[in-house]
């Protein structure tokens, strides 16, 4: 299994189980036919940056950390002056064209960063569809975009 993809599972599994120990993640991953060390999930944790929260039943769990607003604006900001490539909008739909293979990570800060004003996202390898709640939401983001040009 992919890194990526075992990094997606785990998140899955913290939404799911109440993970306290390296070795719990080691256990859910058997279950589910893959198998992994006790060192290869230490490292995902540093990567991942999980970090421990009280837990309902006691003790300490892992979880993932809640990025900020400012975290979010610090990395789009830096993907689109490196990847935008163009942007418009029709009604409440926003295309916005990047760099091959910057198009995920985009659509990921978008909505986590106006998820206020942002409906759903879908992308594919250059391209981010944005449904935004009102045709003035779409082009409050189509106006924020044309900033990196």
């Amino acid at each position: 299994m992919r890194k990526k993809d075992r990094h997606r599972l785990i998140t899955r599994l913290l939404a799911d189980k109440n993970i306290q120990k390296q070795e719990d993640f080691v256990t859910y991953l058997e279950e589910k036919g893959i198998d992994v060390t006790q060192a290869t999930i230490s490292r995902d944790i540093k990567e991942m940056k999980l970090i421990k929260v009280p837990s309902i039943d006691g003790g300490y769990r892992y979880s993932v950390p809640a990025e900020t607003k400012e975290d979010t604006s610090i990395k789009l900001e830096k993907l689109m002056k490196d990847a935008f490539v163009s942007v418009d909008q029709m009604e409440k739909q926003v295309i916005l064209r990047t760099i091959p293979g910057n198009a995920a990570a985009a659509s990921n800060l978008i909505e986590k960063h106006y998820k206020e004003i942002v409906f759903a996202t879908i992308n594919d390898d250059d391209g981010v569809l944005i449904i935004a709640r009102t045709e003035k939401d779409a082009e409050f983001l189509k106006n924020e975009f044309f900033r990196y040009l």
